[in-house]
């Protein structure tokens, strides 16, 4: 390390620790990590972190967690905050602006004759009062593209929240699924070691080879590992849900409500009419609109600026002196300005322009955005159908495979049935109940990404109590 860098290093690193800076050991070489972490400042954690647990009774409840916790949330908030106090910033102008001041002057004037001048000492409070009486507009423009900016921030941050809940949503639907492949595998194994005991006693009895015994162990052992993997998927799946939920990832999440599956999409729904909610209530939409908006007023503000503008001023003061020979004296004055802006190269005309340009962009983005919300309604209305079609059609191969399973059973148990087809059969069982499991999960994210797509409010949750 060079000597000239080690003062940077000192400023970056030295922190106070009880009051007093602690001495550091510098590393010996350069390329050496600084390893003294506990002169670090620790980090306070919060009383969700230091829980054990986090229960939640409903999807609705942990939809609300994520909402209060999430960054994105607490961002967007803030940035609302930001944009109504700069629409009070604008509104502000209507109003007139009192300024007061105290002045204190020590003078002495030149003197051409020789004669000595005596040195004044001046000082008092005065007020000065200016209000714009008249300007074309332009107060009024600058509140109206203020407030439209506030409009869309607001809307911008509907959208952010229902991102919020689109994510807890698909997380929570992953999880399911997650869930649903573990029991579906947990079958299997049991299902498997099942069928490996039957072979057990057959082979004891010799009615089976030795063969039989080892592809039933084998597919026993596949069963397991397959077990093992869902459960880590599962705890992944889990771990993305915390993440979307705002829940620390050391914390012990427990879901305690269950599923019910919502009502079938009605035929009659036409593509046409999700459309045209769509286009009414999404709200990232409706704040490029509102951008658009705000830019519009903005280039009439600077329209207007570059008209005259009347304004009142006003001012009172009263002056006193240090010395005892001089009385104070008081003065005022109230007039009325007109100011006539004649040249300014220029600027007022360019700002009028880029305005109205970025009004016409804005109107341009919100069109590019309507086509592509358009495309993900009708991505989505066709998932919905799909997954609908899915899990008719999973339920008949489910019944299949379970009826298949058990004749295959019952026949090897005769001894009528080889083991080939009883392991065929039950792979394909847990083939068809994994496939059920995925339809469900698959059908409850596609209406959610349908409600998302739309810019919906969540609806009823599908969900109840235990």
């Amino acid at each position: 390390m060079k000597p000239a860098s080690y003062p940077l290093l000192l400023s970056a690193l030295l922190c106070p620790v009880q009051g007093h800076a602690a001495a550091l050991d510098l590393p010996e070489r350069p390329g050496a990590f600084w390893l003294q972490l506990d002169m670090l400042p620790e980090q306070p954690q919060s009383t969700a972190d230091q829980a054990d647990a986090i229960r939640f009774d409903s999807l609705a409840a942990l939809t609300e967690h994520a909402l209060r916790e999430r960054a994105e949330s607490r961002a967007a908030w803030l940035g609302i905050q930001a944009e109504a106090e700069r629409l009070d910033a604008a509104a502000a102008a209507n109003w007139p602006t009192l300024t007061g001041q105290f002045n204190f002057t020590r003078n002495r004037a030149l003197s051409s004759s020789g004669s000595p001048v005596p040195t004044l000492h001046r000082y008092g409070p005065s007020l000065s009062l200016a209000y714009v009486l008249f300007d074309f507009g332009a107060r009024a423009a600058s509140i109206d593209a203020q407030r439209y900016q506030l409009i869309a921030s607001l809307l911008n941050n509907n959208r952010t929240l229902q991102d919020t809940i689109a994510e807890v949503e698909t997380a929570y639907f992953a999880v399911l699924a997650a869930r649903a492949q573990v029991a579906a595998q947990t079958q299997q194994e049991t299902a498997l070691r099942t069928s490996l005991d039957a072979v057990e006693v057959r082979l004891r009895g010799g009615l089976a080879a030795r063969a039989d015994q080892l592809r039933a162990r084998a597919a026993s052992s596949e069963a397991t590992l397959a077990r093992q993997a869902a459960e880590r998927d599962l705890a992944k799946a889990e771990a993305a849900l915390k993440q979307a939920a705002g829940i620390a990832q050391t914390q012990t999440l427990v879901l305690d409500w269950e599923i019910a599956l919502p009502a079938a999409l009605d035929a009659a729904t036409l593509l046409a009419d999700l459309l045209a909610e769509a286009e009414r209530q999404r709200p990232d939409l409706r704040a490029l609109q509102a951008t658009a908006a705000s830019a519009r007023f903005e280039a009439e503000r600077a329209r207007a600026a570059r008209w005259p503008s009347l304004s009142l001023a006003a001012n009172t003061g009263r002056t006193f002196f240090l010395e005892d020979e001089r009385t104070p004296s008081t003065s005022y004055s109230v007039g009325v300005n007109l100011s006539v802006p004649l040249f300014d190269g220029g600027r007022l005309a360019a700002q009028a322009r880029a305005a109205e340009r970025d009004a016409e962009r804005l109107q341009a983005e919100a069109d590019s955005q309507r086509s592509q919300v358009a495309l993900t309604v009708a991505e989505a209305y066709h998932d919905v159908r799909h997954a609908q079609a899915q899990r008719e059609g999973v339920a008949v191969q489910f019944a299949s495979a379970s009826e298949s399973a058990q004749a295959a059973e019952a026949r090897y148990r005769a001894g009528v049935g080889s083991l080939l087809e009883l392991l065929t059969a039950q792979a394909d069982l847990a083939r068809a109940r994994q496939s059920a499991a995925q339809a469900d999960s698959d059908w409850l994210a596609a209406f959610s990404r349908l409600n998302h797509a739309l810019g919906r409010l969540p609806g009823p949750t599908y969900e109840r109590n235990p």
